[in-house]
């Protein structure tokens, strides 16, 4: 395993990891200890999903049961001075590796990383217990890229799928849930121009609160999954 082949997001999971087992005097990194690090980012993509997946509620429950499993872990003390991945852990990351190169990926991504450890089965049992589908997790973390599926090809590839997932919303989505959007023809065409263009294809929507900035976006997203775009 190359660190300098992962992305930093999946870097400082591991060492989070790596951290956690230290500080409890455990003698191995698991993949218990790998989910305490990614459910500990209050706005990671990890507790995102399961929050997504389960409710509001389904991240703290997630974290309660799978403290309890942590606290079964025997503890030396003093801590051991290296404290190596377990067989299980290897395996999570050889899955997310694996994953990696089929979805032609240059770095390995946190989202490949959280894949891999929802087919451990431990971390599956945690889910369950927890009253949480790893399914719907999984759905939840494979909606990140996109249709697309976009590609990570750097360390920070891997970045902005926490920003989307935290502060924006999928409209393309959401496009059967919305309100028809009536009398924005107008402003919907000039976006749309804008966003055809080679260059300079940034459009700003400017105004009031309440003008109808959303509603545009929300046509616009309508528009795409009519197929009624260029």
């Amino acid at each position: 395993m190359n660190p300098d082949k992962f992305t930093h997001k999946t870097n400082e999971a591991l060492v989070g990891a790596q951290q956690l087992a230290m500080d409890a005097g455990h003698v191995q990194i698991t993949p218990l200890h790998l989910a305490q690090s990614l459910i500990s980012d209050q706005s990671g993509i990890f507790r995102q999903s399961i929050a997504n997946a389960g409710g509001a509620e389904a991240a703290n429950s997630f974290e309660r049961v799978l403290n309890q499993a942590l606290k079964k872990i025997p503890s030396q003390h003093p801590a051991p001075d290296e404290v190596p991945a377990s067989t299980t852990l290897i395996k999570v990351i050889r899955r997310a590796q694996s994953s990696q190169k089929s979805h032609g990926d240059t770095h390995l991504a946190v989202d490949q990383l959280i894949l891999g450890l929802l087919e451990d089965s431990q971390i599956g049992d945690i889910l369950k217990e927890a009253g949480i589908s790893v399914a719907r997790v999984k759905t939840e973390v494979e909606k990140l890229r996109g249709k697309e599926r976009k590609k990570v090809e750097s360390a920070s590839g891997d970045t902005n799928f926490q920003a989307l997932k935290t502060y924006g919303r999928d409209l393309v989505e959401e496009a059967g849930k919305l309100d028809p959007v009536i009398g924005r023809d107008e402003e919907i065409r000039r976006v749309v121009r804008i966003l055809s263009r080679r260059t300079k294809n940034n459009p700003v929507l400017i105004g009031e609160p309440g003008v109808g900035k959303t509603a545009v976006v929300e046509g616009l997203a309508q528009r795409i999954v009519r197929g009624d775009v260029p």
